[in-house]
């Protein structure tokens, strides 16, 4: 029997270089990590510590009191508190529910959310969710208690729970740092008259990333801008190829990969993206992927 030899070349040894990852945002320490279902007109005691704080309202609404001012927080919103500010919180005739993580950070960049209240976009939450599963499935999380000062580890916790924590907080206030800092540049693009096409290209597409997650119609996109329905349809088909609507279904199929990326059921995605149906958003995202949802999911692009 006769076997083909394959000779391999043999090559000069290629030099590789390691890149050093840099922690843009670091959480060193989790310190407590707690949820509150307190009784309606609840009064938390004054207190204030050298770690930062996360508070979120989960249900209903309720105030934040510091020293130089008092803040709503409504349900869906987050807010930070930094280092050494006495603060408590006061549900005035509400029965809230409080989602408070604490935590020591000494990055930079973490100056950035002193003092800042923002609404958690809806494709971010599943990253409190995650600290909050993991937190119950790692320490023992009492049903209400506002003087916690320690949490104490399971006897057998989730395997790796501590580190799906501390990286689903990095990731929230990355990406909540990553928005932030892309309305700032999108207010600074409209603080100037449109003057030109481009701009106008710019702004019709800002403004349906902005209603990715709700509807918009052309009619009021065409108030938003003061310009008639024609003008502006035929001057978007002209400059992209496009026309409006396609490019917001585009722009919704993006988002919808980011979610199917995370795991997101597709009726859920489907919902949050204000579809018709699943079989709508299914049909719509094969036509712009050539890919079903299913498909997508199982493929590494």
């Amino acid at each position: 029997m006769c076997y083909n030899s394959v000779r391999m070349k043999k090559s000069a040894n290629k030099q590789f270089y390691m890149h050093k990852i840099s922690n843009f945002l670091n959480v060193q320490k989790i310190v407590t990590i707690h949820y509150q279902k307190p009784e309606r007109n609840y009064v938390s005691l004054e207190e204030s510590h050298n770690f930062w704080e996360l508070i979120y309202a989960d249900k209903d609404e309720f105030f934040i009191h510091r020293a130089k001012d008092s803040v709503l927080l409504k349900q869906g919103e987050i807010f930070f508190i930094e280092p050494n500010v006495p603060h408590f919180v006061e549900c005035k005739g509400k029965e809230a529910n409080i989602f408070i993580v604490s935590f020591e950070c000494r990055s930079e960049s973490i100056k950035f959310f002193a003092g800042k209240q923002y609404s958690v976009p809806q494709e971010m939450k599943y990253l409190l969710q995650n600290v909050m599963s993991e937190a119950l499935e790692t320490f023992h999380i009492p049903d209400f208690n506002p003087s916690l000062n320690k949490l104490e580890l399971k006897d057998n916790p989730n395997l790796g729970g501590e580190q799906v924590i501390k990286n689903s907080l990095e990731l929230l206030l990355i990406y909540l740092l990553r928005k932030a800092n892309n309305k700032e540049h999108q207010q600074e693009f409209f603080i100037s008259k449109i003057t030109s096409s481009s701009d106008l290209q710019d702004e019709i597409v800002c403004i349906l990333n902005e209603h990715i997650y709700s509807t918009i119609t052309l009619d009021e996109l065409c108030n938003k801008l003061h310009y008639g329905k024609t003008y502006l349809c035929t001057f978007f088909k002209k400059k992209t190829g496009m026309s409006i609507y396609q490019m917001y279904l585009k722009l919704k199929i993006d988002e919808a990969k980011k979610l199917i990326r995370r795991n997101l059921s597709f009726a859920i995605i489907s919902s949050r993206l204000f579809f018709d149906s699943v079989s709508h958003f299914n049909f719509i995202f094969k036509k712009y992927t050539g890919m079903t949802p299913g498909e997508y999911k199982n493929s590494i692009t």
